[in-house]
């Protein structure tokens, strides 16, 4: 399905971002989830491998943050193994190796996810040096495969879908993707995608995000800086 006829959209560009294709999309929550994913797991690397043995509360809460941003990982994963790449595969059959290699690269993610989830479940029920390292292991080697997957989707993948999705489709699939929120979850994950953004990209939001966006985000953007600053001390 062509999307020619539909004009190019300013894209917002994010620290550790490979590429900001032009096109008629705009990518600008594709970006924010791979933005935060890059810096949390950054964040839980370094937390991780500072906290003391005996701050239980704090081990406890690292691992639930991981959780959190596995959750959003989960669903961001899952919209595009669900809706994008068949789409793509139907549409840009000339792109096949790069949609397999694409798709590979979750699987990849999918081993290192599980084994950091365990890895913090067991070093937060028992802390120790040998958990410690088991975790940051796993840690590492999520940050650095998906951090490739990433960089791949950014330079590769999205050039497709500005080629081949159009701007509906998009936004259907980003409706989608939240309703599996709820309310809650919705309002945590906007505090996520606007937590230490850069000026430019804090200037670009105030002028495309939609107003309801910005409301919350003047609302309990402070709130969440200031549970950050206490999590990663």
């Amino acid at each position: 399905m062509p999307t020619t006829a539909h004009p190019d959209v300013p894209q917002i560009t994010l620290p550790g971002q490979a590429a900001a294709a032009p096109g008629p999309l705009d990518m600008t929550n594709m970006y924010l989830a791979h933005y935060g994913f890059r810096r949390d797991l950054g964040h839980l690397l370094t937390s991780a491998g500072r906290v003391r043995l005996d701050d239980r509360r704090r081990i406890a809460a690292l691992r639930e943050h991981h959780a959190w941003v596995l959750f959003v990982l989960h669903h961001h994963h899952t919209a595009e193994d669900e809706t994008v790449w068949p789409k793509l595969r139907e549409r840009a059959p000339h792109a096949v190796g790069v949609i397999d290699a694409l798709e590979a690269e979750h699987e990849a993610c999918d081993h290192w996810i599980g084994e950091s989830t365990d890895a913090f479940r067991a070093f937060e029920a028992a802390p120790s040096e040998q958990g410690r390292e088991r975790l940051m292991t796993a840690l590492r080697t999520l940050a650095d495969i998906l951090g490739a997957h990433l960089a791949h989707e950014e330079s590769d993948g999205i050039p497709l879908m500005m080629a081949h999705i159009t701007p509906e489709e998009d936004a259907a699939m980003h409706q989608g993707i939240l309703k599996e929120y709820g309310f809650r979850k919705l309002v945590r994950l906007v505090g996520w995608t606007t937590f230490e953004l850069p000026a430019d990209a804090e200037a670009h939001l105030r002028r495309s995000a939609p107003g309801p966006l910005l409301l919350v985000h003047r609302l309990t953007g402070g709130r969440y800086r200031r549970r950050m600053a206490a999590l990663w001390g």
